[in-house]
């Protein structure tokens, strides 16, 4: 309790039964005693507490605050001595009886001294502005930001492709009446999609004898619409590309009408109806009615799903447009020596039409019926029609190399560009131009460099334009740029220079002897070391050489200290790329020690861990960066750089609430929500400068990215939008009319969605880095709010159930289910619970009355591996990173688990 000598006013004879307050209060103003904080240290937690109408007065003895409203509290928790109010005036150190306060006389604040009651008065004491002692000297000033240049719709339509009937315009004929008719029957079946194999047309429609057989016995259905597990997401005029989906299974109601059609004998019926089909279009190929029978020729060796048996004959077609998707549809069982004759018939057909130079028709015959959709492209890259073919290759989404490849030859580089940056495929369509066409490689060369600069790959960029002469003077500027970077990136770079400028390393005499000495940090030695390991397919150079011969004898210090984490076999290539024999005899026998720890996710034993003290900063989220950094998000007051002892080593001015990192941890993207929209600004952590990206409405977003394609819901959209450029091309979207997205979870390897449309909810489960749909499945709505969505599994069905004295968690997962008991000793009456999905398990979170506890859950067994102690009252959030788990709260703490080694580093950010 604060004592004070100040004789402001006439103390009250009376003693004070209860001197402080205690549990949670409503605390109207903090007292801050001289005697025990220093005048710097109480302005310090004025400004941490202070709030729009706040006021502060000092005294002789101390600080008081006084908020505009009183503040719930939980009193042992409070930065002071709270104060709160009894009755309308006047501010008190304690609860006191109706005698006490009968004895007093009037004050504006009363404190406790010696269980005797000390009156102030505001009259006597200097009032505080908490602005004066902030030092803005050091913050660089900039222009504010105008949004109302940025708030645009982002761009969708640059990478979709087209149908071969709106390449071709009206060289194909338009569709005919029947081919209406046809569609109505098969009720929604889209013709121009590509189906497998030998299918009809349609894509789960029903046909005539299907829906007579229905009719008549209507419990063979068995189920009444196809499985929502399977449907594909509709990406509308303006997608970009579309979803891989998932595989369809036979539909039910198809497979119960086989069993009655072989029961009943109707198969031969149907069977019938499909041979006389098959002949008739048959004799259109042998009489050479290659218009008539090309409308209604079956597609063969498809690779698409199947719906099952088809019951009716397929439609003439309308026109001979091919599709963009290959989607499930019905089959018509062929045998070996028909399939083989359509073949035979097909091959023969694309023959005389290239022979009388029907490019259209054959392009037709190549890609709907033979399915040789590559060979179809190719077919037109002989003809030079580089266009059709490249928006034929985007519509179906070939590889990206190939689409890549396709655009440049046909002169529309920028789409290349945003192919090649959409997928990362400069390496690969690089490789396929360089020979005959070198001038298209030049240009996704320098493309290639600049891409990688933006996510922050400095000397992968050096690399990837190093074989082009005329980039080499941007390659070494790349090369400086990486050396100003950092310590372990400048290690990185000396290692790069060495193999590629040899006769400049000798600038860097001072560099290297830091390196070699012993005492000097071992984290940029060892990153030194990983580069000179991967330089051997390189080359061995003089300088190489050289840079390992000075460094082996430090590295090997480094290991028998524990201090880096290379083995045996990796110091004697070191000592070998080396090729020094005066080394080899000189050094001892190799100290290799065990190294200390082991992971986090494979450990038997629960380990236990406090959180650290409170620091002065809200950190609204936080992302380690290398090298014993963190980079902040504070809110309003921007984004800093932490060192590993909380302490601000750089600011940047702009707003940010959360964060998202490169991969590269050289760029990162602060989000600032503003109501409907969110800032995005890109900050270059090398460079030190900041990019404003422009404004858009942002639901979810990946708080991780490979420095271009970030990942985020917009207006109930899933896209990867190229965040590293302000124009935020669309890259990749995928969305599904009427729905909404309730729920999103981004992992380093996975992306989960949970929607909801009329029909329900359903997880959709995307797997990186090619996005494959992996899984869609329905969700049943009352279990909504029971599920996570999670990496292993998708949609989690958790039973959690709680008490005074902890909390069960239970679930199933490979036909075993897992719970686990949690126990809430020592933090009070149980209040609250929360679970956060992790790659490998779960962290629960149970809030107590006193306290809180975090435990970090392993999937596979339901084991607790640690038990996190926090104060009561902070807001705890958390972060997951390569090999690293970040726990902060908005008082400024910050607790960074290394799981490769179950460490843990505690830090408070000041």
């Amino acid at each position: 309790m604060a004592e004070t000598n100040n004789k402001a006013g006439e103390g009250a004879d009376a003693t004070v039964r209860y001197p402080v307050w205690r549990g949670w209060q409503p605390v109207a103003g903090l007292w801050f005693g001289a005697d025990w904080l220093a005048p710097e240290r109480r302005a310090e937690r004025i400004l941490h507490a202070w709030t729009m109408g706040c006021r502060a007065w000092r005294f002789d003895d101390g600080d008081v605050l006084c908020f505009e409203q009183a503040r719930p509290m939980q009193c042992r928790q409070a930065p002071g001595v709270p104060l709160c109010r009894i009755g309308a005036h006047g501010l008190y150190a304690g609860p006191l009886t109706a005698d006490e306060l009968a004895a007093l006389a009037p004050a504006d604040v009363q404190l406790v001294v010696g269980g005797r009651l000390q009156p102030l008065h505001f009259a006597q004491a200097q009032a505080l502005d908490p602005s004066l002692v902030i030092d803005i000297d050091d913050y660089a000033l900039h222009d504010t930001y105008d949004g109302r240049l940025s708030l645009r719709a982002p761009r969708h339509d640059r990478l979709a492709g087209k149908r071969v009937r709106e390449v071709l315009s009206d060289r194909i004929p338009p569709p005919s009446k029947e081919q209406g008719e046809f569609l109505r029957r098969a009720r929604g079946g889209a013709v121009g999609e590509v189906p497998p194999s030998l299918r009809e047309r349609v894509t789960g429609g029903r046909d005539g004898m299907a829906d007579w057989l229905l009719r008549r016995f209507p419990g063979l259905s068995g189920e009444p619409a196809p499985s929502r597990s399977g449907t594909q997401a509709r990406n509308g005029a303006a997608g970009t590309l579309r979803a891989r989906a998932a595989p369809r299974a036979p539909q039910p109601w198809r497979q119960a009408l086989v069993r009655f059609a072989m029961a009943s004998r109707a198969s031969k019926l149907i069977g019938m109806r499909q041979g006389a089909y098959l002949r008739r279009m048959m004799a259109q190929f042998e009489k050479g009615d290659l218009g008539e029978a090309l409308r209604n020729a079956l597609p063969i060796d498809g690779r698409g799903d199947s719906l099952g048996q088809a019951f009716g004959t397929p439609g003439r077609r309308g026109d001979l447009s091919l599709g963009g998707e290959r989607q499930a549809a019905t089959d018509i069982g062929l045998g070996d020596y028909e399939r083989e004759h359509l073949r035979k018939l097909y091959r023969q057909a694309f023959d005389k039409l290239d022979r009388q130079g029907r490019v259209d028709e054959a392009v037709f015959v190549l890609a709907e019926l033979l399915n040789a959709r590559q060979e179809a492209l190719d077919y037109l890259v002989r003809h030079q029609r580089h266009a059709q073919a490249a928006e034929l290759a985007l519509g179906w989404d070939m590889p990206a190399e190939t689409i890549i490849r396709l655009l440049m030859l046909s002169g529309d580089s920028a789409r290349a560009i945003l192919v090649a940056r959409r997928d990362n495929a400069f390496a690969a369509a690089i490789a396929m131009l360089e020979k005959d066409h070198p001038e298209h490689a030049g240009r996704l060369r320098r493309e290639w460099g600049q891409a990688l600069v933006e996510r922050g790959q400095w000397l992968a960029a050096v690399d990837a334009v190093w074989p082009a002469p005329e980039l080499r003077e941007q390659a070494g500027r790349w090369l400086l740029a990486a050396e100003a970077a950092g310590d372990e990136l400048s290690a990185r770079a000396l290692v790069q220079r060495a193999s590629l400028l040899p006769d400049t390393i000798e600038h860097y005499a001072e560099r290297i002897a830091t390196l070699a000495d012993p005492a000097s940090p071992p984290l940029p030695r060892a990153a030194m070391a990983e580069a000179l390991l991967a330089s051997q397919d390189k080359g061995k150079g003089k300088a190489v050489r050289m840079l390992a011969t000075r460094v082996l004898p430090a590295l090997a210090a480094d290991r028998a200290a524990c201090a880096n984490a290379l083995d045996r076999p990796q110091l004697e290539r070191l000592l070998k790329l080396s090729g020094d024999p005066w080394l080899r005899a000189d050094l001892p026998a190799w100290d290799v020690p065990a190294m200390a720890g082991r992971r986090l996710w494979e450990s038997q034993d629960e380990q236990r861990w406090q959180a650290p003290a409170a620091g002065l900063h809200t950190a609204h989220d936080i992302v380690a960066i290398g090298e014993g950094r963190y980079l902040a998000a504070l809110g309003e007051a921007g984004v800093a750089m932490i060192d590993r002892h909380g302490r601000s080593i750089r600011r940047y001015a702009v707003p940010a609430y959360k964060l998202a990192i490169a991969d590269s941890l050289q760029v990162a993207l602060a989000i600032a929500p503003r109501e409907a929209v969110s800032r995005i600004a890109r900050l270059d952590l090398a460079h030190h400068e900041i990019v404003d990206l422009g404004v858009m409405p942002i639901q979810f977003a990946a708080d991780r990215y490979d420095g271009i394609a970030w990942s985020l819901v917009s207006n109930d959209r899933l896209l990867v939008v190229d965040a590293a450029r302000p124009s935020l091309d669309v890259l990749w979207s995928v969305s599904e009319p009427n729905s909404r997205v309730i729920a999103a979870e981004y992992f380093a390897a996975d992306e989960l969605f949970l929607i909801q449309d009329v029909r329900g909810a359903s997880c959709w489960h995307y797997r990186l880095p090619r996005r494959a749909l992996r899984s869609r499945d329905a969700v049943p709505e009352s279990l909504e709010q029971r599920l996570r969505l999670h990496p292993i599994t998708g949609a989690q069905l958790l039973d959690v159930s709680a008490d005074e004295d902890g909390m069960l968690l239970a679930y199933s997962w490979a036909n075993h289910r897992r719970s686990l008991r949690l126990p809430a000793h020592g933090l009070g009456k149980l209040r609250d619970c929360s679970i956060k999905s992790l790659a490998n398990g779960f962290l629960v979170g149970l809030y107590g009355e006193e306290a809180m506890r975090f435990h970090l859950v392993r999937f596979n067994d339901a084991a607790s591996l640690a038990a996190i102690d926090w104060p009561y009252g902070a807001a705890v959030s958390m972060r997951e990173q390569d090999g690293r788990l970040l726990l902060y709260d908005d008082q400024g703490r910050v607790l960074d688990i290394d799981t490769q080694r179950t460490q843990v580093h505690a830090l408070s950010l000041l």
